[in-house]
């Protein structure tokens, strides 16, 4: 039996939002009358007839649902009808299908530059930034972006190359002379996003993070504003890591029950499964006790 086919990409009009393999973001205003309303018009959605939602299916059909305000001549009244839009060309739906998950990562990038905008804004009339404030800070903005260096990460290669300096800069963060005799003075690096369509704009001639002013001191302020985003980060991946780790040492317990017992022939991978269990354990313990 074939598998059901799978919601892939859904684009909801009356929410204005886009959904790509089950993540929801919601579009920015400006881009939405920028971009994706002269996208869809007239061709989706039109004066007469508006597009309410577009879905894509990893069968490659989809479904787009309209309404439109009918008049029942009978009763003399006016309502709103829904109905579901009448097939189009193939090439029309994936095109659109391919540009809503370009939106996607657009919309995503949009709210970095919108938090790194927030930084660059820095320095608050308070200045109590402490080391830890700095260090979970600097953990934050590593693990946001540990997405980039995924071998299927869907970004050029000269954008990876600017997150793998990102990240080496935000490493190094802690060893400044700032960080450990004027915290408060600590200086983040810009991130690419912010870089290519901001700061590149009106510095065209410099490459990324190659000048100090692509360096930007943290206020009280911006951790204050982001507090609950990096509290809420930081906790859900700390029990994520202790469920993976306590996983791991589980495994790890049960292929030594199997050796002790002689049933290596259970498995024949047994050995390098061992090997790599216990490779990747010494790691965790020693990124636990640095």
């Amino acid at each position: 039996m074939a598998d059901a086919p799978v919601l892939q990409v859904q684009l909801d009009v009356i929410n204005q939002e886009i959904e790509y393999n089950g993540t929801p973001k919601t579009i920015p205003e400006s881009y939405w009358k920028d971009t994706l309303t002269p996208l869809l018009y007239p061709l989706w959605d039109s004066d007469k007839d508006k597009l309410i939602t577009f879905q894509y299916f990893t069968n490659d059909t989809y479904v787009a649902k309209r309404r439109k305000y009918v008049k029942d001549f009978k009763n003399n009244t006016y309502s709103w009808v829904d109905y579901e839009m009448e097939a189009v060309g193939a090439s029309e739906a994936v095109d659109l299908k391919d540009k809503l998950i370009d939106g996607f990562y657009v919309v995503d990038a949009l709210e970095n530059v919108e938090f790194n905008e927030e930084l660059a804004r820095m320095y608050s009339k308070q200045k109590a930034v402490t080391p830890l404030s700095v260090r979970l800070a600097r953990n934050f903005l590593l693990d946001e972006t540990d997405w980039t260096q995924l071998p299927d990460a869907p970004i050029d290669a000269d954008t990876k190359a600017q997150y793998t300096l990102y990240r080496t800069k935000l490493r190094e963060l802690t060893e400044s002379t700032e960080f450990s005799t004027d915290t408060e003075n600590t200086k983040f690096p810009i991130a690419p996003e912010f870089y290519n369509k901001i700061y590149k704009v009106d510095f065209p001639t410099e490459d990324y993070l190659a000048t100090a002013g692509q360096f930007i001191e943290m206020g009280k302020h911006r951790l204050k504003k982001f507090k609950d985003k990096i509290a809420y980060f930081l906790t859900l991946k700390s029990e994520t890591d202790a469920t993976y780790f306590n996983d791991l040492l589980t495994q790890y317990e049960a292929f030594k029950t199997m050796e002790e017992k002689g049933n290596t022939n259970m498995n024949p991978n047994l050995d390098d499964n061992k090997a790599f269990l216990e490779k990747i354990i010494k790691e965790a313990n020693d990124a636990l006790e640095s």
